[in-house]
């Protein structure tokens, strides 16, 4: 008897799992169907839960000749390409006076981000349908754990003109803000203000429990949003901001607590690739939430999709090295898991605390390099002005910098190196299982017709080995010769995609990639037509007349590039990951 009930439930075991296997298999199915980025919904979420951004150096950027693209490749305003993705809540730092005290003023950088840039993108954000968070640094420049000056202005200020000093800026610029007509919906009173704010507190007394003053200077904010709430009858929350959450997050709540601070949103930074794991987050905020009765947010969070550099400045996370965690790959596919993990970590508060867990914001999406001449103008994370700073608050240059520098952040944001949107963007809209728009509306014409096919970064044309006909011919890059082996022949499909005909198989066979892989570095080569996703193509035109050209077996997520940065004929033709490198671009010469 007992062998016949072993033998059934084993039996009931196996049908329990071959079901599982068949509605896994289905989920995963619906899930790639509907999601651009490939990640999965989250459950857990409010209503109102927040999928934000922080866009503080749009302006600079835009200003030096920084477009942005929607994931076709077509031109859009980023505050529509954003919130076609899903962003419904936008974060803009303000520094008080972030640019050098003598002629000619030049901008510290990392997007000149003052007061009136604030009105500028928060009115714009607020005409896109987008609520706005204010993140007060109470300084001239970066505040962060490492460093916390006072503006120049209040340099020698007292602990007491320093309260009221914070009060005014505070009331004064939301007070501007709201009547631009900003839709402030949340203030941040310090950024990662982890024990010291303001030139006060652990780096400057050795007490970092917030009670020799900093705890002093948030209240002061919180009253400021207290009565600017009262003036103007709206409910703008107040925020503090710690970073190292799982290691000292607690802690930090507890010092609040006993400070008696008025606020009410605890806010973390949480970096997957430094921080810990999103489950791990999750406890602490919960921990939180239950024993201090606060609404709990990530107010930054990013991961890399690749560890190149697009612009010459050295990134902050240039290597594996740069990161504690590696739970993610390196990647677009990685970057989105990591930022959908970090939303329904934040989301799984609500399982114990409903409606504390409140949403995520991404750091600085948009903040891709640009051209080493504008970098003076604010487009990098610093200028040489910046050193000037430091050196008149502390002494000495020790983390701004003597020199313009570019963005550090390049290979974290979610849009690539020419400014187009990457499926990574479209996780705030995945994450809801909701409709993204990918496109303004216009596309690049019809590109039909026969080509020869030139590398942007090596000058070398796409050539099959010694003008084979045969399956398998390899497709590699060559000196021109104006020979059938370098002439392409593109037909579009009704879905937009192209298949690229060889001149060398008298255009009966096509370029393909090999095995059906989705693999970084597959070959390219040339094989009988079968109309496979293997062997259709979509073109991106990057910039006037030069061309990605992604693969359809992985979506669109990688590309024909030329293998290892080769400049020499014969160099290999490979697929990989597509990040907007030259050596990912071509030109298309009419070879009719």
């Amino acid at each position: 008897m007992r062998k016949v009930l072993k033998k059934f439930l084993s039996s009931l075991v196996c049908l329990c799992l071959i079901f599982l296997s068949v509605l896994n298999a289905n989920i995963f199915q619906s899930t790639a169907a509907s999601s651009v980025s490939g990640v999965s919904t989250v459950s857990n979420m409010t209503d109102a839960f927040i999928k934000g951004v922080d866009i503080s150096a749009v302006t600079a950027l835009e200003e030096n000749g920084t477009s942005f693209y929607y994931l076709d490749g077509s031109e859009g305003d980023i505050f529509d390409i954003m919130s076609g993705a899903g962003v419904n809540y936008v974060r803009i730092r303000i520094w008080n006076n972030p640019y050098d005290s003598t002629s000619p003023y030049k901008t510290y950088g990392g997007g000149n981000t003052n007061l009136y840039n604030a009105k500028i993108l928060g009115k714009r954000a607020t005409d896109a349908g987008m609520k706005v968070f204010i993140d007060f640094h109470y300084s001239d420049f970066w505040a962060d754990p490492e460093k916390q000056f006072a503006p120049k202005e209040w340099k020698d200020y007292s602990l007491e003109w320093k309260k009221t000093a914070v009060y005014n800026f505070t009331y004064d610029s939301l007070e501007e803000l709201l009547d631009y007509g900003v839709d402030v919906g949340m203030v941040q009173i310090g950024n990662e203000t982890n024990g010291s704010m303001c030139g006060l507190g652990g780096l400057y007394d050795g007490t970092w429990d917030l009670s020799s003053g900093v705890g002093d200077l948030m209240q002061q904010g919180c009253y400021a949003v207290n009565d600017i709430n009262s003036s103007y009858g709206t409910s703008i929350l107040k925020v503090l901001h710690f970073t190292d959450l799982l290691t000292n997050g607690e802690w930090y709540a507890k010092c609040a607590y006993e400070q008696g601070i008025d606020y009410d949103i605890f806010g973390t930074s949480f970096y997957p690739m430094w921080h810990g794991t999103t489950s791990d987050m999750t406890t602490t905020l919960t921990n939180i939430a239950k024993t201090y009765n606060k609404k709990v947010l990530v107010t930054e969070t990013g991961y890399p999709y690749t560890f190149n550099d697009s612009d010459g400045t050295s990134n902050t996370v240039g290597s594996s090295s740069a990161m504690n965690y590696t739970n993610y790959d390196v990647s677009v596919s990685g970057q989105a898991e990591a930022l959908r993990d970090v939303f329904q970590g934040v989301a799984n508060v609500n399982k114990s605390c409903s409606g504390y867990g409140l949403g995520a914001f991404y750091w600085e999406p948009e903040w891709i390099g640009t051209s080493s001449d504008t970098w003076a103008n604010g487009t990098g994370w610093a200028t040489s002005a910046s050193g000037n700073y430091e050196s008149y608050m502390s002494g000495s240059v020790t983390y701004y910098s003597t020199t313009d520098k570019g963005s550090s952040w390049d290979n974290i944001a979610l849009f690539d190196s020419n400014g187009i949107a990457m499926k990574s963007l479209y996780v705030f809209n995945d994450i809801s299982g909701t409709t993204s728009t990918t496109s303004s509306g216009t596309s690049s014409s019809n590109l039909n017709g026969t080509y020869y096919i030139k590398s942007y970064y090596s000058n070398l044309y796409l050539d099959v080995t010694n003008g084979s006909s045969d399956n398998g011919a390899n497709i590699q890059q060559w000196t021109y010769n104006g020979y059938d082996a370098q002439k392409f022949k593109l037909v579009q499909n009704s879905d937009g995609y192209y298949t690229i005909y060889t001149g060398a198989s008298g255009y009966e066979k096509v370029v393909d990639i090999e095995k059906k892989s989705t693999a970084d570095g597959a070959n390219v080569e040339q094989y009988a037509y079968n109309g496979n996703n293997n062997q259709l193509f979509e073109l991106t035109e990057v910039y006037d007349g030069v061309y990605a050209i992604k693969t359809r077996i992985t979506s669109s997520a990688s590309c024909l590039d030329v293998y290892n940065w080769s400049s020499t004929a014969g160099g290999n033709i490979a697929q990989w990951t597509y990040w907007g490198g030259d050596c990912q671009l071509w030109y298309l010469e009419s070879a009719e």
